[in-house]
């Protein structure tokens, strides 16, 4: 029982992680579901490239985002889910130059679904498919909505561990292949995350890592970005919590790099 509450915890604070859907290496209970109702508010400098890599104005860029993570246990080895993220966007560029604006909808739905294909008491590894499914906006700069279809193979494995008798620990370390519509580069993504819980606090640091293979064409984006983060939640009720994290970016090439604050609520039933 414990593996399985350490399960959806997981795959909540994996979820926190930016961008597209991201989850824990374990499946969810089976007819059991998780939902993360996750709010992101960020900040960067442009310099020429927004924060997926794509081409913007050189100026301030805020963006509040609401991407509501859910996922189901279909059964003991196959969860399903989605994120759907809608944002706002606005850019500020100095007096005297063209680009600044701002643009509200629906950026992308991701839909995904994994595969257990190792369980043992305390380790787990898995399989992951993501398709990303173009949203809609308005086309005022900053864009929005990605124009294109994408898919995502991942690989996760999860590892839970005991520090105290009351406290839990956790590990998950994932790896990735995406490719990626249009003209854009395909991409490698990396993304690890470390925690520790009690009966009623959970806390966790993560690390996760974009690189661009090189392969866009014409004016397709093509970026490398570093990013840190780490959470702090507390339980409100048997199956809920309360989370609050942020994140940095301290290194990167063609994207722009900012900080982010992200608040969210955790709900298994």
């Amino acid at each position: 029982m414990r593996a399985r509450f350490l399960a959806g915890l997981i795959a909540g604070a994996v979820a926190l992680a930016p961008a597209a859907a991201r989850a824990g290496a374990w499946p969810q209970d089976e007819d059991r579901w998780l939902v993360v109702n996750q709010f992101t508010y960020s900040e960067s400098q442009t310099n020429g490239y927004g924060p997926t890599g794509q081409r913007v104005g050189h100026g301030n860029f805020k963006q509040f985002e609401f991407s509501p993570y859910i996922e189901y246990g279909v059964t003991p080895d196959w969860t399903v889910g989605l994120q759907p993220r809608f944002q706002y966007a606005n850019l500020s560029v100095p007096n005297g130059q063209s680009g600044g604006g701002s643009t509200t909808g629906l950026a992308q739905v991701n839909v995904f679904a994994r595969y257990t294909l190792y369980r043992w008491d305390f380790d787990v590894v898995a399989l992951q498919g993501t398709l990303g499914i173009p949203g809609y906006a308005g086309k005022n700069n900053p864009q929005v909505a990605y124009p294109w279809t994408e898919f995502e193979a991942r690989i996760l494995y999860g590892h839970s561990f005991d520090v105290t008798d009351d406290i839990s620990g956790f590990f998950d370390t994932e790896l990735a292949y995406q490719i990626a519509g249009g003209n854009n580069a395909d991409m490698i993504h990396s993304d690890t995350l470390l925690g520790i819980k009690d009966e009623d606090w959970i806390a966790f640091i993560q690390y996760n890592m974009t690189l661009g293979l090189g392969n866009n064409r014409g004016t397709g984006g093509n970026y490398d970005q570093y990013r840190i983060g780490a959470s702090i939640g507390r339980r409100i009720g048997d199956d809920t919590w309360l989370v609050l994290g942020g994140y940095h970016d301290i290194a990167g090439s063609h994207v722009a790099l900012g900080n982010g604050v992200i608040l969210s609520l955790w709900m298994r039933f």
